[in-house]
C-alpha cells in the first residue's frame, strides 16, 4: 500500500517532471508527491483546480483519483481501464464461472463477514451474547447463503455495535456518514485493483443488478466492512460527540484506515495491500473454477 494525498483545500494540482505539484491557492504553499509513491488522489474541495496533463499521467501511473461532492462523499472515480494485456481472459473465466463455485465463493465470503463481525463486538467488549450469537449464525449459512443468514447476522451486529436505535443507511447522522465514507473509499480501492487486473467489477459472484458497475466490488468488500466498523467505533469513541458532522479530520482519519493491519493468507498485511491479495486469489478461483484458494482477511490479534 502506498500513499493517499488528500486534498481538501482549494489546490491548484498539476505535475512537474518529477510528479505530482499541489499548490495552495490561499498561502501559495507547493508539495511534491512521486507517482511511484501514490495509490490516488482524493479531491475533496469543489474549488480545487487541476490539470489535464495531471490526469494523463495519474492514469500512465495507475494513480486513481477520486473526486467528492459538496458534501464530502466520494461520488466520481478515475482509473485506467486500458493497457490490460490479460482482460479478454479475464473476462471470459468471469463469464464461465460456475454457478456452484460463485456459490461456494459466497458462502465462504459470508462466513468470513460473520466470523469479522463477531470478532468485531468481542474487541469493542459488546456482550458476549451478542458474540456467541453471531459464531452460532456462522454454521447456518448455506451454500450461496440461500437462508440469507447474512441479513440475519447483520440486524444482531448492529444493534449490538450501536444500539438497537441505530438505523443503517444513508442517513446523515454521525455514524451513517463515517460508515459510508469508509465503506466507499475501501470500495474504491478494490475497484481498483480489480481492473489493474484485467477484471470487470460489474460481473459479481452475488450481487448481478444491471444498475451496478461494481457488482463483484460489492462483494468483495463485505468481508472488509467490519475491519471498518472496528476502526470507526475507534474512532467515534474518542472524538468531540458535540461535533455532529463529519469533519475533515474525520476524513483524514478515515483514509487513513487502509494503512490498519489484518491477516490475509496467514500473513499480516496493512488492508489495501490485503485487497490486492484479495483479487489475486480471486483470479487462481476463476482459473480453477474454485472457491478453495480464496483468501479473504481477518482480524489480527487485538484488532490493529
Amino acid at each position: 500500500m502506498k500513499n493517499i494525498l488528500y486534498v481538501e483545500n482549494v489546490n491548484f494540482v498539476g505535475i512537474n517532471k518529477y510528479g505530482v505539484k499541489t499548490t495552495n491557492v490561499e498561502d501559495h504553499t507547493e508539495k511534491y508527491f512521486a507517482y511511484e509513491d501514490l495509490d490516488a488522489i482524493i479531491f475533496d474541495n469543489v474549488k480545487s483546480y487541476l490539470t489535464q496533463h495531471l490526469i494523463e499521467k495519474c492514469t500512465e501511473h495507475n494513480v486513481m483519483l477520486i473526486f467528492c461532492d459538496s458534501k464530502h462523499s466520494p461520488l466520481v472515480l478515475y482509473d485506467n481501464i486500458y493497457g490490460q494485456t490479460h482482460r479478454f481472459e479475464m473476462l471470459q473465466r468471469q463469464l464461465e464461472l460456475s454457478a456452484k463455485a460463485k456459490g461456494r465463493i459466497w458462502h465462504k465470503i459470508v462466513v468470513t463477514k460473520i466470523q469479522n463481525q463477531a470478532q468485531c463486538l468481542d474487541l469493542l467488549e459488546r456482550p458476549k451474547t451478542d458474540v456467541n450469537l453471531l459464531k452460532s449464525c456462522v454454521k447456518n449459512v448455506t451454500e450461496g447463503d440461500k437462508h440469507n443468514t447474512e441479513a440475519y447476522a447483520a440486524r444482531v451486529y448492529f444493534d449490538s455495535l450501536f444500539g438497537k436505535d441505530f438505523k443503517r443507511g444513508r442517513y446523515d447522522d454521525i455514524v451513517n456518514s463515517s460508515l459510508n465514507y469508509g465503506y466507499a473509499v475501501i470500495r474504491a480501492l478494490i475497484r481498483r485493483e480489480l481492473v489493474i487486473h484485467g477484471l470487470e467489477p460489474g460481473f459479481g459472484v452475488n450481487h448481478h443488478s444491471t444498475e451496478n458497475p461494481f457488482n463483484l466490488s460489492d462483494d468483495i468488500i463485505e468481508c472488509y466492512r467490519p475491519l471498518v466498523d472496528y476502526a470507526i467505533s475507534l474512532h467515534l469513541r474518542d472524538r468531540d460527540p458535540e461535533v455532529v458532522e463529519l469533519t475533515v479530520e474525520d476524513k483524514q482519519e478515515l483514509v487513513k484506515l487502509l494503512f490498519d493491519k489484518c491477516v490475509i493468507g496467514g500473513k499480516i498485511f496493512r488492508i489495501g495491500d490485503a485487497i490486492e491479495e484479495t483479487v489475486k486469489s480471486y483470479i487462481a478461483c476463476l482459473q480453477a473454477n474454485s472457491a478453495s484458494s480464496l483468501k479473504l482477511p481477518t482480524f489480527i490479534e487485538g484488532g490493529k
